[in-house]
């Protein structure tokens, strides 16, 4: 692929489901004109993605480990571009620069006794530099946390320059790890609905020893909980209003097992429930947040789950549908949203949503690490 132009960028995340590198190309014409050129998704190493995970959780304050593993995974990520710009037929001269989120493992939104929250990311930029040669632009939430707000999500700005131009009421479902909602408009708005995949894929590894419910399969095999799922929407979260932000360090297994009525719950039917505390999640934001919506599209790992993706559909009067239905790679998205990012931080653009985060105005997004 014969590609010269020097308004291609990188963007990798390797996201809240820890299930791999996304990493995305991105041919920017100007802000808002943006072409997502290509796409891939690089396996983390078992014992890394183990690793990554246990930092994601409750309690896990191991400097040590927290250290090496950020240089670990800035390692892999800087050898992973290498290979696939190798196999793409790139050099690092060809692409203007490479946003790189990491793998957030602690997310504080800020709250009435800490106005001031706190987001942190490994996967060392320092080592993605030094190992690919290319200009690498990270930590992109803090500034706005700094000015007061969640420094999440960052991709209403970017899903409405995808998307803005559809007729009608839109909103953009992120489903990872944790799900997120774009609502589109002339000012977007959005937040963190709350669990997408992670309690799922959580669960799926305890009693079936698989990382995920390949196509919802088992989920569909189960019957939802009643009692269980009101009692998962009954928490706190649920009832906050815009902005908010949440991640895997909230919903996970010691969040589920405070739930009495887990213990008398069959597997299969908890797996049954927590896809339903998705779906139910996720429309209950929408409809109340984004009344008369005419499309919802989907993007993210969850989409592959036909069982999640048949239960949205099944309870919405507006059409539901994964992003290629858009002609737009779902797997992609995230990954080519932190190249848009880095786009905007070496052309000094503000990237934020005050409307989305809460913060005290717009900022420039990102730390510039040289090649």
């Amino acid at each position: 692929m014969n590609i010269q132009r020097p308004n291609l960028f990188l963007g990798c995340i390797t996201g809240t489901s820890v299930d791999g590198l996304d990493i995305a190309l991105i041919r920017i014409a100007d802000s808002q004109s943006i072409a997502i050129e290509r796409a891939e998704t690089v396996p983390l190493p078992d014992k890394l993605r183990k690793t990554l995970l246990e930092l994601g959780q409750p309690g896990a304050d191991d400097l040590d480990q927290t250290g090496y593993c950020d240089i670990e995974l800035g390692h892999f990520i800087g050898e992973a571009i290498n290979s696939l710009l190798h196999r793409w037929g790139l050099k690092p001269t060809d692409i203007a620069a490479i946003g790189s989120h990491g793998q957030t493992i602690r997310h504080r939104p800020p709250t009435a006794n800490r106005p001031y929250g706190f987001s942190t990311q490994i996967g060392d930029p320092n080592q993605i530099a030094e190992r690919s040669k290319l200009t690498t632009v990270a930590d992109f939430r803090r500034r706005d946390m700094a000015a007061g707000g969640h420094g999440a999500p960052l991709a209403p700005p970017f899903h409405q320059a995808l998307f803005g131009h559809l007729s009608g009421t839109t909103v953009v479902l992120n489903i990872g790890g944790i799900s997120n909602i774009s609502i589109l408009g002339k000012t977007p708005s959005g937040f963190d609905t709350g669990p997408g995949n992670a309690l799922m894929d959580s669960w799926c590894e305890r009693h079936i020893g698989t990382p995920y419910d390949q196509s919802g399969k088992w989920a569909a095999a189960g019957k939802i909980d009643e009692s269980l799922l009101a009692a998962c929407l009954s928490d706190s979260y649920f009832q906050l209003t815009p902005p908010k932000s949440t991640g895997r360090e909230y919903f996970n297994l010691t969040w589920l097992n405070q739930y009495s009525k887990l213990s008398t719950t069959s597997p299969v039917d908890v797996q049954a429930t927590l896809c339903a505390l998705t779906v139910t999640s996720v429309l209950n934001a929408v409809h109340q947040q984004a009344p008369g919506i005419r499309q919802l599209i989907v993007c993210g790992g969850g989409r592959l789950n036909n069982h999640l993706m048949s239960s949205l559909a099944q309870r919405s009067d507006f059409t539901v549908g994964p992003s290629e239905d858009w002609n737009i790679d779902g797997d992609a998205i995230e990954a080519a949203l932190f190249a848009w990012l880095a786009h905007c931080r070496l052309a000094a653009l503000a990237s934020n949503e005050p409307a989305v985060s809460g913060a005290q105005g717009y900022r420039i997004l990102g730390a510039v690490y040289a090649s």
